[in-house]
């Protein structure tokens, strides 16, 4: 499995709007951080969570194709570029046994979000649904609700099988992310993907600890130093990047209070308040790659 982190910012993004902050003016590539948004392009294609930035980010990882969109919660900073996913959604929509197809047959391209996500985007995206004159001037799109799936029964793209597991974003229950590649061997090896949390519940811990084999990288949200009302802090995710010990621990979601240099002389300083975290820990950036 590859994943590649396309956006690893916070709600504004860096640089922010206006600021000359050092960070914000910083020449590091590694601190400009698109919305928080991932990509997975091996074994099939797949993004999670389609920010404002989505047709940049699109473009700079020169996606070709998309199977499926994951949406973690519908926060402004992880849905509003769903529409752009249109011209893989007609694509998706043709059935290759009947080349006479028109691009807008077929179920369209599936999203996968839990219900009160869906029911946002029926109401910001509403165009979606209603009848229009044929053409392509909107997405055409197939709606699943995780609630539907579980480790028994997982969503299963490709060859890859995604768990669906529960955080939470203050007192809004957001979906996180268990992808899983079975290897020639038989063994797993996993991504975990959990943005946008101030708190896992130990149900999902003990969720993932059982399913997720080896447990390569945990993409987490580290928001700053500082706690914050519906975000986990660095200490704070390191502290449940303890309980799961991947290999890798990746913090997303960042703000500007600190540059990429900063945060990983941070993480490395506290690393001996978590000695059952054995991995590297680090600050993801935009472009990194992950391989499970």
């Amino acid at each position: 499995m590859k994943m590649i982190i396309m956006g690893s910012g916070t709600s504004h993004g860096i640089p922010v709007i206006g600021c000359d902050c050092a960070v914000c003016t910083s020449e590091d590539a590694r601190d400009k951080r698109m919305r928080c948004s991932a990509y997975v392009c091996d074994p099939c294609s797949l993004v999670i969570d389609t920010g404002p930035e989505f047709r940049l980010q699109a473009l700079r990882v020169n996606m070709k194709k998309l199977d499926a969109v994951l949406i973690t919660h519908s926060h402004a900073d992880h849905l509003n570029g769903l529409d752009d996913v249109r011209i893989f959604s007609h694509t998706k929509s043709i059935d290759p046994a009947h080349p006479e197809a028109k691009e807008t047959d077929g179920n369209g391209l599936p999203v996968y979000a839990n219900a009160w996500t869906l029911t946002d985007i029926h109401n910001r995206f509403d165009y979606i649904f209603k009848p229009v004159k044929e053409g392509g001037g909107k997405p055409k799109l197939s709606f699943f609700d995780v609630a539907s799936y579980s480790p028994e029964n997982p969503m299963q793209i490709g060859s890859l099988s995604i768990i669906p597991v529960c955080i939470m974003h203050g007192t809004l229950p957001v979906t996180g992310y268990l992808l899983c590649q079975k290897h020639d061997d038989e063994s797993i090896h996993s991504i975990a993907y959990l943005t946008d949390c101030s708190s896992v519940p130990e149900e999902t811990i003990a969720l993932i600890r059982q399913h997720a084999g080896t447990l390569e990288h945990l993409v987490i949200d580290g928001l700053r130093v500082r706690p914050h009302s519906t975000h986990e802090s660095f200490l704070q995710a390191m502290a449940v990047a303890e309980k799961l010990n991947p290999f890798h621990t990746w913090m997303t979601h960042i703000t500007h209070s600190m540059s990429h240099v900063q945060i990983e002389a941070y993480l490395k300083e506290h690393a001996a308040e978590f000695p059952n975290l054995t991995g590297t820990v680090g600050a993801a950036y935009d472009g990194l790659v992950l391989e499970a």
